[in-house]
């Protein structure tokens, strides 16, 4: 893995995502993808934050293979099976547990994440194997009723952004102390915008992408006990 190109499809396919996936989170045609794999052309430098984080790599890796190499991971098989639903008890089947973090209610729908985990359960079938899969108690009621106060949002936060599919969107990566997000169905997004909707009381918006540059797919649910 010499150049640029070879990395970020070794990483890609690594990560289990086509280059569809890879285009559609960064607002992009798929033949830019294609000519980057082959060393035609090369990503814009602004884009590499955020094409390593979906690739689960740092930008130093991507620009001289510099640390480990990714290793695959199943989370990209599981990409069209991902829907927001509640798990089954039975399906608790990966003994590692995984982080469950809390959210307090902060303004306009908003809520603070520590993420200093308050709990740790055992790991649902959707994120088997997903590292860095984490849970999150839901504040709030702006997404009643797909989720209510007190109810934990499943997330894969390797997974791309997808029409429809609920998703939490960060101002900044949780990489310790508190951090703003936002809990929404997603229903668009372009170079600049996110396209959200809540339910309650229903509303549809846009947020820039600047200001929300994270996004992780919320999987599943489980109820409030």
């Amino acid at each position: 893995m010499k150049t640029l190109g070879e990395r970020i499809r070794y990483a890609r396919k690594a990560r289990g995502l086509v280059q569809q996936q890879v285009a559609s989170h960064l607002g992009i045609a798929r033949v830019n993808i294609t000519q980057w794999e082959a060393d035609q052309t090369k990503p814009e430098a602004k884009r590499l934050p955020e094409l390593a984080t979906l690739l689960g790599v740092t930008e130093s890796w991507l620009l001289s293979r510099s640390g480990e190499d990714p290793q695959p991971t199943k989370a990209g098989k599981q990409a069209d099976k991902s829907v927001s639903r509640i798990i089954p008890g039975q399906q608790l089947i990966s003994p590692e547990k995984m982080p469950v973090y809390a959210a307090a209610q902060g303004g306009d729908g908003h809520v603070i994440v520590s993420f200093d985990a308050v709990d740790y359960v055992k790991r649902p079938a959707e994120l088997e194997s997903v590292r860095g899969g984490y849970g999150l108690l839901v504040a709030g009621d702006s997404m009643v009723p797909a989720f209510r106060g007190g109810d934990m949002a499943l997330v894969n936060p390797h997974l791309p952004p997808s029409r429809e599919k609920n998703v939490i969107l960060y101002h900044t990566p949780p990489h310790g102390g508190d951090v703003e997000a936002i809990i929404k169905q997603l229903n668009g997004w372009n170079d600049r915008e996110w396209h959200l909707q809540q339910w309650n009381p229903f509303k549809e918006f846009t947020e820039f992408r600047q200001e929300w540059p994270i996004c992780h797919r919320v999987v599943g649910r489980y109820d409030a006990r």
